[in-house]
């Protein structure tokens, strides 16, 4: 280090809370969740089919439990949003008020944890009152909420039951497809920009994954700058503008050489309907690059302090 430090008389260490806003728990080799994910490629490369694949995985493994889809060509992608087990009545049009909804839904999903923790609670709590105490020896108001329930009608009512095969908040997400040139994106009252930002922080916390398939990820018309600038991944597709791949890797910041990049989408994007995959914010560094979800990809230049140096001299 080329220059002299000091400790203040008065210090503050900048501490982590304990407990981050809500995240959803994943095995090491899956990405982090919540996410806020782009996947780009041209009109056939297999984006939808790559996330509805991720999705069903997601699901089988309660990473996610209810997934919207916002697209104008559900019907004839229906087979493939099938495999993500999409109900059709989760499928929305691009229309201006189409995350409104979704944002609605959200919320409805919140507050049905909410009163089932409510049920619950209550629940234990007569069954605790039965055993240890009179009728006379309750509260009116609680006797209500008792009746309320029809726990007095039927003593014997099981526990109530989440709707969910695992009993934890909602786990959701929101794939937006084939969008580009609709209201969803065309027009700022939509609130594409401001729900995307803000997807972690959605009801209270609950937060809502996003994954956004766009056939461009930075020309005109394309994913909103600040979607981009906040996106925790990036499923990248064939792209033949070499330019394209070097805009891209520098909007990015990525903490690689120019040419190992282009390596290493060279290498993903020979494999039929490959991409590679950049994790913005990964559980360690060495898990940053992936060829599809299931290859590791370790570049020489990544983290080599000089090229570091050299991009932020």
């Amino acid at each position: 280090m080329s220059f002299n430090t000091s400790k203040t008389k008065k210090t503050l260490d900048v501490k982590p809370p304990k407990k981050p806003s809500f995240t959803i728990d994943t095995d090491d080799d899956f990405l982090k969740l919540h996410t806020l994910t782009l996947v780009s490629g041209k009109r056939g490369g297999g984006k939808s089919v790559s996330t509805a694949n991720y999705m069903r995985l997601c699901k089988q493994k309660q990473y996610f439990q209810r997934c919207w889809l916002i697209t104008p060509t559900y019907a004839s992608n229906k087979e493939i949003w099938n495999m993500a087990d999409i109900s059709e009545e989760d499928v929305l049009e691009p229309t201006v008020t189409a995350l409104r909804e979704i944002a609605k839904l959200v919320e409805a999903e919140k507050q049905e944890w909410e009163l089932f923790l409510q049920q619950k609670e209550l629940y234990n709590k007569f069954h605790n009152d039965m055993k240890h105490k009179s009728l006379k020896n309750i509260k009116s108001e609680e006797l209500m909420s008792y009746y309320e329930m029809g726990l007095l009608d039927d003593p014997g009512m099981e526990m109530p039951e989440w709707k969910y095969p695992l009993e934890c908040p909602p786990r959701l997400a929101l794939i937006i497809d084939d969008c580009l040139g609709t209201d969803l994106m065309a027009k700022r009252t939509a609130g594409l920009v401001n729900t995307a930002i803000k997807h972690r922080h959605l009801s209270d916390g609950l937060g809502l994954s996003i994954f956004m398939l766009v056939q461009s990820y930075c020309a005109q018309g394309g994913c909103p700058r600040p979607i981009r600038e906040n996106a925790t991944n990036l499923w990248l597709f064939k792209i033949n503008d070499y330019n394209q791949i070097k805009k891209i890797k520098d909007e990015a910041d990525l903490p690689v050489s120019d040419e190992d990049f282009e390596k290493m989408c060279n290498y993903c994007h020979e494999k039929q309907y490959g991409f590679i995959l950049v994790d913005f914010n990964p559980k360690s560094e060495d898990k940053r690059f992936r060829c599809g979800f299931n290859e590791y990809l370790h570049p020489p230049s990544l983290n080599n302090k000089e090229l570091i140096k050299s991009k932020h001299a």
